[in-house]
Parts: structure tokens; C-alpha cells; sequence
């Protein structure tokens, strides 16, 4: 089971790696069998099934490469086994080692008091490492937790959401990881109000066919006449998040039948950087908005002031 599930992350690194990063990844991974051997993470499985998860979602979900893969797992054999930081210097080279001890000087920061100091613990977060994939691997690492909150002692279920509230939630805003963010946010929303979660989920499901339907109405028209104006393009349409719907709910005291914008369309044009690429947007702009008239109170203009995260 432990070959096979490594046999897949593999597979889905063919694409970007060359036959000698597979092979270090390859030695780094035995090298992780070998020092975990049958001991078991604070979830209940293997330590090295625990490495190749985060070791998945590092790859496929954040887009880490190979060094990082490394790091992944690698990331806890210091603190959990008998091997060195020298040993992996001396096998891996300087920078495996560097990140694997960053990493565990961000693992080591004691965040007991980190509701008061949330600012304070954040800013140290991303100072204390000279190397983002640290922050980015220490952020798959917390999906991976997230996912199995339920498997973990009770203590370390509480530092981990207050942990995640408090330093990972911001930091995925600031990075513009967004699907990592809303996963972090239904997850805690899924951890702290159980009861609103599964209210909001059931009404979404039971709304799906007429929203499916309505988001395809919507897009067909924008469609046909991209396709007429030579766009190469794709158009993305979904249902808000069950924590942004809930925030909304909150923030203009309303039921769930009150809140309209349920949906987010996205059109993304293949276009060249640069000038073309924002002439394109506002080409696209200028055919929604004579099929559908903009609200000028909503509107927001990121194409000529985009957001820092690009």
C-alpha cells in the first residue's frame, strides 16, 4: 500500500521532473521508509504514508517541485528518528538541509498564546525563513492536518485550528492561494459550527440542478460571442463557498434565500503578458457587460489596479 501510494505521487511528477530528480526523490523517500520504520504519527498512520500525503499535496494542489518533495519527506525524520541534519547535508546537499532546518525551527515556535499575539506570531512566521517553500510546505502540511482533525488528540485538534485561524488563513490570503484558503476555511467553519455548515451544504445541494442550470444560461451568450471574436478562452462558473455564503449571511443579517450572489463566473483568456493581455480583458469586459448591465455600486477594477498577488 505504502509503494503503491508512492508509485502514484510519482506518476504525477513524470510531467516536470527529469530521471535524476526522480531518483533523489526516489533515495529520499527510502531514506524516510528506513528511518520511520512502523512508527506512527499523531493521527494513527504511518509516519512515512503521513510524509507522502503532505508530499502530494505539495506537489498537485501548491505546485511545489522536486527539492520541496524532498522536504516533504524529509521534514520530520530530525525530530522523529535518529538521523542528523548532517546526514541529510551529507546525502542531499546544503539547501535540503537548510530548508529541513527551517522548517523545524518554524515547527518548534510555541504558539500557546496565540490568540493575543496573532499579528506578532504571523510576522515571525514568515521572517524567520529565508525560503518560501518553508511557508509553502508548512502550509501543506496544515491542509493534510486539516483533513484529519477528527484522528488527532483532542489538545492538538485545538492548536491546530486556533494555529490555522490565527497564522495559515492570512498567510494563504497573502499568497493568493485561494483554493487552499476556502479549503481551510470550510474546514474550520466544518470544526467550530458543524451545525451551520451542514444547514448551508444540504440548502446548496438541494439548489444545485436549478444553479447548474442557471450558470449555464448565464454563460452561453458570453460564450457565443467570445467564440465569434476569436477569444481563446475558457469559462469557469461555481457556487460561492459555504464560508463565504455564511459570512455573508452574518454580515448582512440575512437567511440564505436573501443572499444573491451565490455564484462566481470567471472567464480566463489565453492572451500575450502584457498590453494585449489587458486590451483582451477589457474587450471581455465590454461584451458582458452589453449582455448584462454592471451594478456600478459592486463594481470593483482590477485590470487597471490588479492585486498584489497578480
Amino acid at each position: 500500500q505504502i509503494e503503491k501510494l508512492y508509485g502514484q505521487l510519482e506518476e504525477g511528477c513524470r510531467a516536470f521532473c527529469d530521471t535524476v530528480e526522480l531518483y533523489n526523490m526516489r533515495k529520499a523517500y527510502e531514506l524516510a521508509l528506513s528511518s520511520y520504520g512502523q512508527s506512527l504519527a499523531a493521527n494513527g498512520e504511518y509516519n512515512i504514508v503521513h510524509a507522502i500525503h503532505v508530499a502530494r499535496i505539495a506537489s498537485e494542489e501548491i505546485g511545489l517541485g522536486t527539492t520541496s518533495l524532498i522536504c516533504a519527506f524529509l521534514h520530520d525524520v530530525v525530530n522523529k528518528t535518529g538521523l542528523s541534519l548532517d546526514q541529510i547535508r551529507e546525502t542531499f546537499g546544503d539547501t535540503i538541509a537548510l530548508l529541513i532546518e527551517e522548517y523545524t525551527k518554524l515547527s518548534n515556535l510555541n504558539t500557546k498564546r496565540i490568540e493575543v499575539n496573532s499579528v506578532n506570531f504571523r510576522n515571525l512566521f514568515m521572517t524567520i525563513v529565508d525560503d518560501i517553500r518553508v511557508i509553502l510546505l508548512k502550509l501543506a502540511h496544515r491542509v493534510y492536518d486539516m483533513r484529519c482533525i477528527y484522528d488527532l488528540p483532542k489538545e492538538r485538534q485545538d492548536r491546530y485550528v486556533a494555529e490555522t485561524e490565527h497564522i495559515y488563513l492570512p498567510i494563504t490570503h497573502r499568497l493568493g492561494l485561494y483554493k487552499v484558503k476556502t479549503e481551510l476555511e470550510e474546514r474550520l467553519m466544518q470544526y467550530e459550527h458543524p451545525d451551520i455548515f451542514g444547514q448551508i451544504s444540504e440548502k446548496i445541494r438541494e439548489t444545485d440542478a436549478k444553479r447548474k442550470l442557471f450558470i449555464n444560461e448565464f454563460i452561453e451568450p458570453i460564450s457565443r460571442e467570445l467564440v465569434l471574436q476569436g477569444f481563446d478562452f475558457e469559462i469557469k462558473g461555481r457556487p460561492k463557498s459555504i464560508h463565504s455564503i455564511w459570512e455573508k449571511m452574518k454580515r448582512q443579517d440575512v437567511a440564505f434565500e436573501e443572499v444573491y450572489d451565490l455564484f462566481a463566473i470567471r472567464i480566463i483568456t489565453n492572451s500575450k503578458p502584457g498590453v494585449e493581455e489587458k486590451t483582451d480583458c477589457w474587450r471581455i469586459y465590454s461584451i458582458v457587460t452589453n449582455l448584462y448591465p454592471p451594478n456600478p455600486k459592486r463594481l470593483r477594477d482590477w485590470i487597471s489596479t490588479p492585486k498584489a498577488s497578480g
